[in-house]
């Protein structure tokens, strides 16, 4: 069950080996449903962030989503910075910190 309403198609990008010392962020091949909307100012300070370069995310629960992750939306790239989990039961759901990587 979807507990927010997607505004954003996300694909995710995590870090990986690319030979044997080099490592590269690359594609999970998935465009998953999310909806991503800017920090206001007070979590912004928590966060210890910038204003208008700090977003909060949501996606459904079973999205496999780590910290230090990029996110790629529209033509803008996020870096994750922090992931809660909510289960819940029928509300299962995760809320992601995104910083934007072009500022």
């Amino acid at each position: 069950m979807t507990l927010f309403f997607a505004s954003h198609t996300i694909e995710i990008r995590r870090l990986r080996p690319f030979g044997s010392t080099i490592q590269n962020f690359s594609a999970t091949f998935t465009a998953y449903p999310a909806d991503i909307q800017p920090l206001d100012i007070s979590r912004t300070n928590q966060a210890n962030g910038r204003i208008g370069t700090m977003f909060e995310c949501y996606l459904d629960g079973s999205v496999p989503i780590a910290e230090g992750d990029q996110i790629d939306s529209g033509g803008k790239r996020y870096s994750v910075k922090a992931v809660s989990r909510f289960e819940n039961g029928m509300l299962d759901h995760i809320q992601c910190i995104l910083e934007a990587q072009d500022g």
